[in-house]
C-alpha cells in the first residue's frame, strides 16, 4: 500500500523518537494530571502544543505516574508493575518533552500543506466530508524507566522501558502495523516475528529484534480507543530482554 507523505512522516518520526529516547518513537485539554503520586510540572509555555484531553473526563492523554513500583495510566485505565528497583523518569520532564514533540509535529504537518495554485488541475482536493483523520499526529511517552532512572527520554541507557501512546492514523492504524514496522530495519535481525498475544483480556501484537546497533528490542502494542498503546523494552542481551519483557504479565486493565 502506498502511504501518504504525512503517514510516512509520522511513522519515520515514530521510529526516530523511540530509538532516540527510548529510541525510535500515536489522542484524546483540561486539568493537569494528579499531583501525587504523578508530577505534572508547570503549565506549558504559550508556544508549546498542549496535550489533548478527553472532553468528558478532562484527563490528559499522558496523565500517568508511578507509585512505588506500580505505573498507572489515568487516561487509558491500566496499571503495570516495573521490574524491582527500577526508577521512572520524572513526570514533569516527560510531559514537557511530550509538549515539544507535539509542537514539532504540528510544524512539520503545517509544512506539508500544499501551496495554493490558480491552476485547477493542481489544486489540492478537499478532505472527504466527515473525515476523522487528525491533521497533526499525536504521540506521547506515558512512562520511561531504567534501573537507575533516566535524565531524559533521549537517554541511551540500557536496559530501559518506554510506554507510549500514538493517535491511530490510517493506513497504519492497527497494532500489527507497528509490529511490522519494527521488522522494517534493513540491518536488524528478527528474533520473534509479529504475532498476537493476550494480557488481561486484551490482544497485543508482539515482535522482537536485534537492532543494527546490537540492542535487543521487544515491542508489544494494543489498541485502546483512538490510540495505539505500546510497550518497548531495550536491553544488552536476549536473556535480559526476556526477563524485563516478562513484566508484561503484570498489566491489568480496569
Amino acid at each position: 500500500m502506498r502511504l501518504s507523505r504525512l503517514a510516512v512522516l509520522v511513522f519515520l518520526g515514530v521510529t526516530c523518537l523511540l530509538r532516540a529516547e527510548g529510541r525510535q518513537q500515536s489522542e484524546p485539554k483540561a486539568p493537569e494530571p494528579k499531583a501525587e503520586p504523578a508530577k505534572t510540572g508547570s503549565a506549558p509555555a504559550q508556544d508549546q502544543a498542549p496535550a489533548k484531553a478527553d472532553t468528558k473526563s478532562g484527563t490528559n492523554v499522558d496523565a500517568a505516574g508511578v507509585t512505588g513500583s506500580t505505573f498507572e495510566s489515568q487516561y487509558f485505565n491500566f496499571t503495570y508493575e516495573l521490574p524491582k528497583g527500577w526508577k521512572a523518569l520524572d513526570d514533569s520532564a516527560r510531559v514537557a518533552s511530550n509538549r515539544e514533540v507535539l509542537q514539532e509535529d504540528a510544524q512539520r504537518a503545517k509544512a506539508l500543506v500544499p501551496k495554493k495554485s490558480s491552476a485547477k488541475s493542481n489544486a489540492p482536493k478537499p478532505a472527504p466530508a466527515g473525515s476523522q483523520t487528525p491533521l497533526v499526529p499525536e504521540r506521547y511517552s506515558l512512562m520511561a524507566a531504567a534501573p537507575n532512572g533516566l535524565d531524559s527520554l533521549a537517554s541511551p541507557v540500557l536496559p530501559r522501558i518506554n510506554i507510549w501512546a500514538h493517535r491511530r492514523i490510517p493506513p497504519m492504524d492497527k497494532a500489527m502495523d507497528h509490529a511490522q514496522l519494527l521488522m522494517a530495519g534493513k540491518h536488524s535481525t528478527p528474533l520473534v516475528r509479529p504475532q498476537e498475544v493476550n494480557f488481561d483480556g486484551h490482544s497485543f501484537a508482539r515482535a522482537e529484534i536485534i537492532a543494527s546497533n546490537g540492542e535487543y528490542q521487544s515491542r508489544y502494542i494494543t489498541v485502546i480507543g483512538d490510540y495505539l498503546v505500546g510497550f518497548d523494552f531495550w536491553s544488552k542481551s536476549e536473556r535480559e530482554m526476556v526477563e524485563i519483557s516478562d513484566t508484561m504479565k503484570t498489566v491489568k486493565f480496569k
